[in-house]
């Protein structure tokens, strides 16, 4: 395979072509140059988010009310109780639409307490009542091992 380096004389004026085209090279640098001039302000652009802050002050945690809210399964039949006090499932959901009602910072926060033997979905469709009633405190804590619950040892036998 040959290759042409310059013009095909063979006489001493000749001398092989070292320039490089730049043309191909100058052409690709501006249409990079226009691209990151389009991309550079939608890059730029800010999306605000308003992000949960850490209190520093303890009182604020002991300013919201707690509720705990224990879950039992009593062979099929679920037994809900709040703050220690039985209640129906239907008062309940009544108590978060109430709940729900109110500005974030006045809601209490509910603690879930479930048994082992609980039913995932008698679990889920009271955190699908409270998300409908627009409650925003909720969370899960686990039955104190002196009730029998999660975490605590086996029956001696």
């Amino acid at each position: 395979m040959g290759m042409s380096a310059g013009p095909s004389g063979g006489g001493a004026g000749s001398s092989p072509m070292v320039d490089i085209n730049t043309t191909p090279l100058v052409d690709v640098m501006l249409v990079l140059l226009i691209i990151f001039m389009i991309t550079a302000p939608l890059l730029a652009h800010k999306v605000r988010i308003n992000l949960p802050q850490q209190s520093t002050d303890p009182a604020d945690k002991s300013k919201i009310e707690q509720k705990r809210l224990e879950l039992r399964d009593l062979g099929g039949a679920i037994e809900i109780r709040l703050n220690n006090d039985p209640i129906s499932q239907e008062v309940l959901f009544a108590e978060f639409r109430e709940m729900g009602r109110k500005v974030k910072d006045d809601q209490p926060e509910y603690k879930i307490e479930a048994d082992e033997t609980v039913p995932y979905s008698a679990l889920a469709n009271i955190l699908a009542s409270a998300k409908r009633s627009k409650v925003e405190r909720i969370g899960f804590d686990s039955l104190s091992t002196a009730s029998g619950g999660v975490g605590a040892p086996p029956p001696p036998g």
